[in-house]
């Protein structure tokens, strides 16, 4: 399944040259915005500087716990570290990415990735198009008396679900000496453009040289410094001695992916919308995948429990755990039957509900137990989602006019309020630019028609950016002066947008989630559905104003209107204004075409040669920085 999903996104690279439809690559990284690193807390029985062998990391796990059988310095280590930074336990830097959603069939759930962009998701300097970019540092290691072979051994994968990096970028490993000095040891290229590519170990040997306490060893990548470009994913990193060259293979079985949807129809869906309607919104199955990295048979038992996140009520009690004998370099599915959420659940009359997954599997003499279990929150708030909150890509429609129209469906009536999106970051603010935001009740899905019945319209609308880890901008539905207008929704309805200018409208990308039979779009012919594998991160919100259960911000700003006169007008425009001083008028057309721009202390403008139609009017007091919006038609 994962598999075929990457085959068709690749496929989706080829196929947008010759389509209406546009991915593109991310100049940011929302999900690091204003974030924080996190120092996570150490137990540790007996004083030291440094860390010992073996060190191993495979960006699996938040909660890291190291046993003091395991470790030549014989002490426990509890660690707690950050979800999407390198954790400081074993790492002294954190200008790299911990993510789940840029590789593609990882050996392990969860990769470090290092792109173009720093530690808080933007670029290292958008005026160079290429130079030295990030750093993945480890903490000193004791390597003063180990055994002899050692061998540090990690899994690279250029680009997966991200950027691919160009023939003159490249990762590379260094080691640092007794006196120091950092040694270049290794390096890599991508010479296979944008053709997939399966993750790759790599061997390194640590020579003699090398062998003191306070060794220490670092990735690092030359790339694109203006965006996020050229990603690296790198999994597994493991050091230790008594190995070899051939040592390729590690007794490990691995969960490997996010857990499969809980929910048939939507990553997420309002509570109101789904707990009076179970049946038909529930996945037929769920689960996790698991994948064993060694050469034998691994006898792994495998269970699953779910609790209400908030007050611990036991919805699933933990299943009776299942053995399966796992084949040398396999990948299971560990699946369980849909259940229903009782109504003795706390929350399940309240507005919203999460519900918290875990799956744990069990293997036969496992060498590493941090990516044996997985958590995943099932959220039910007010809003309906396709994505999972990442953008990997930036989706976009070519022409002016062109419509996009994304499907959901309200098993009962409610009320429409609000539009999330996140716009997403490539070639600039593209916060200039107009649009209309659209929902409708019925368009033609036959693909026949270009048939449509509008229930709102909202013109002369702008992207905007949110500096947040969901990055999602709220539009309220409201008429121009700003008054709620929510609609009805029952049954199916569309949301999207109405395109006024050739430029891209460019909205976030998730291609971890396939729904494109719910995506549609008008070019200026027929309704057509999208080619594209994905979702496209828009999520309408019905009902109840429940912000406080919902992490999305909302900071849609009060609308500034001014009134003008006559209405239609023929020649001559009047302001009513008492502005005083030097004023900027800007006229747009219905295309986001500026047809007049003047500065000037009067209060009328000519518009005797403006054609005939619809046209909005910004006003801006040069002194205060102050904008008003006024819209008119010209007979």
């Amino acid at each position: 399944m994962k598999k075929l999903l990457l085959l068709l996104f690749i496929s989706n690279l080829v196929h947008v040259a010759f389509s209406q439809e546009v991915l593109s690559p991310l100049k940011y990284n929302t999900a690091l915005f204003n974030q924080k690193t996190l120092g996570g807390s150490r137990s540790i029985v007996e004083n030291r500087d440094t860390l010992c062998i073996p060190f191993i990391d495979d960006f699996s796990s938040s909660l890291i716990v190291i046993d003091e059988s395991l470790t030549d310095c014989g002490d426990t280590i509890e660690h707690i570290a950050s979800a999407i930074y390198p954790s400081s336990l074993f790492w002294a830097d954190s200008n790299a990415f911990v993510n789940k959603t840029y590789p593609a069939l990882p050996p392990t759930y969860g990769v470090v990735t290092l792109d173009g962009l720093n530690k808080y998701g933007k670029p290292y300097n958008e005026g160079s198009s290429f130079d030295k970019a990030d750093e993945l540092t480890s903490k000193p290691i004791n390597l003063a008396d180990p055994t002899d072979s050692v061998y540090l051994s990690f899994y690279i994968q250029p680009g997966g679900f991200g950027e691919f990096p160009n023939t003159e970028d490249s990762l590379i490993l260094d080691f640092k000496d007794v006196d120091g000095n950092w040694v270049k040891q290794w390096y890599a290229v991508n010479t296979l453009g944008n053709d997939p590519q399966s993750f790759k170990l790599i061997m390194v040997p640590v020579e003699d040289s090398y062998f003191y306490n306070g060794f220490t060893f670092r990735f690092r990548n030359w790339a694109g410094v203006n965006g996020n470009n050229d990603h690296w994913n790198i999994d597994y990193v493991l050091l230790d001695d008594e190995r070899t060259y051939n040592d390729t293979l590690f007794r490990d079985v691995a969960i490997v992916y996010t857990p499969e949807r809980y929910l048939k129809n939507y990553r997420q869906m309002p509570w109101n919308q789904f707990k009076n309607h179970q049946s038909t919104e529930l996945a037929f199955d769920h689960g996790v995948f698991m994948y064993n990295n060694f050469n034998a048979i691994i006898n792994t038992s495998h269970q699953f429990s779910a609790v209400e996140k908030y007050s611990g009520d036991v919805v699933v009690a933990p299943t009776a755990p299942v053995s399966v004998n796992l084949n040398p370099a396999s990948l299971a599915y560990n699946s369980y039957p849909s259940f229903e959420i009782p109504e003795a659940t706390s929350g399940f009359d309240n507005d919203s509900l999460t519900i918290r997954f875990n799956y744990n599997i069990t293997p036969s003499g496992d060498i590493n137990s941090r990516n044996d279990t997985i958590v995943h929150d099932q959220a039910f708030y007010n809003y309906y989602a396709y994505d999972d909150g990442t953008a990997e890509r930036a989706y976009a429609l070519v022409g002016t006019g062109a419509k996009l129209a994304i499907h959901f469906h309200a098993n009962e009536p409610d009320t429409l309020k609000e539009i999330y999106i996140h716009w997403a970051y490539v070639d600039g603010n593209k916060s200039n630019l107009f649009f209309s935001l659209m929902v409708w009740d019925e368009i033609d899905t036959t693909l026949a028609s270009a048939d449509e019945n509008i229930i709102f319209q909202n013109d002369f609308l702008t992207p905007k950016y949110v500096d947040s880890i969901n990055g999602f901008y709220v539009y309220k539905l409201v008429d121009f002066l700003g008054n709620p207008t929510p609609v009805v929704v029952d049954g199916d309805f569309y949301v999207g947008w109405l395109q006024t200018q050739d430029e891209f409208l460019n909205v976030g990308f998730d291609v971890n989630n396939d729904f494109s039979d719910d995506v549609y779009f008008n070019v200026g012919g027929s309704w057509q559905r999208s080619s594209l594998n994905g979702a496209i991160m828009i999520r309408p919100q019905v009902g109840g104003d429940y912000s406080v259960y919902n992490p999305i911000i909302n900071n849609q700003p009060d609308i500034a209107t001014i009134q003008v006169y006559p209405n239609p007008a023929t020649s001559v425009l009047h302001v009513d204004t008492k502005l005083e001083g030097n004023i900027n008028y800007t006229i747009f057309d219905q295309s986001g075409r500026i047809v007049l721009n003047e500065n000037t202390i009067t209060h009328q403008l000519d518009i005797a040669n403006l054609s005939s139609g619809f046209y909005i009017l910004k006003v801006n007091d040069l002194r205060t920085g102050n904008v008003m919006m006024g819209k008119f038609i010209k007979e």
